[in-house]
């Protein structure tokens, strides 16, 4: 008898654990699944950064050689531990990351845009999403990564908080952009 509840109990716990296990995986919390998950904010980024995320987070992360940040209604300087804390009103950033260009909008400490291009093709690798779409790759490797797109100069795919735009000529990606959508 004895051996039969905790047989039931290691059941149970397993059953626990297997269903906070899949919770965390559909919020996203556990990163990218395996398909384009529209609804989930890591999705909308690159380098590990993305949509929604504290600023100085973002900074540390992506390690700029140089940043500005000027509020794009008072055109006042920020620093980054201002902006983390919230300040500002909509916050520009152009950074400077492993010599390439970047910019970024901050708005109460988040990031709220993303966007990259004019990236060499020696650094594109680098400047991927997060998903692993590299300027550059054509747009079936979007198509693979992505879900079914519509060619055109512009190809965009979004969920109801986030939307990228994908700039393509000549059948290949020559950048992108991560906004959200309402803010």
């Amino acid at each position: 008898m004895k051996t039969r509840h905790g047989l039931l109990a290691i059941c149970l716990l397993l059953a626990v654990f297997l269903l906070q296990a899949c919770g965390s995986a559909e919020s996203g919390e556990g990163g990218l699944s395996a398909a384009f998950d529209p609804e989930n904010p890591q999705e909308y980024g690159i380098r590990g950064i993305y949509l929604g995320q504290n600023v100085k987070d973002s900074m540390d992360v992506l390690k700029p050689a140089k940043a500005d940040f000027m509020d794009a209604v008072t055109r006042e300087s920020y620093t980054l531990d201002q902006m983390a804390a919230g300040a500002g009103t909509v916050v520009m950033g152009l950074l400077l990351v492993d010599d390439a260009q970047l910019m970024v909008m901050v708005k109460q400490g988040v990031l709220k845009a993303i966007v990259v291009g004019g990236i060499s093709e020696e650094k594109a690798a680098q400047f991927a999403t997060n998903r692993g779409l590299a300027v550059y790759d054509s747009v079936q490797r979007l198509q693979e990564l992505y879900g079914q797109v519509t060619s055109g100069q512009e190809v965009s795919v979004q969920g109801s908080r986030y939307k990228a735009l994908f700039s393509i000529h000549d059948d290949k990606v020559i950048g992108f952009r991560f906004d959200a959508i309402g803010d």
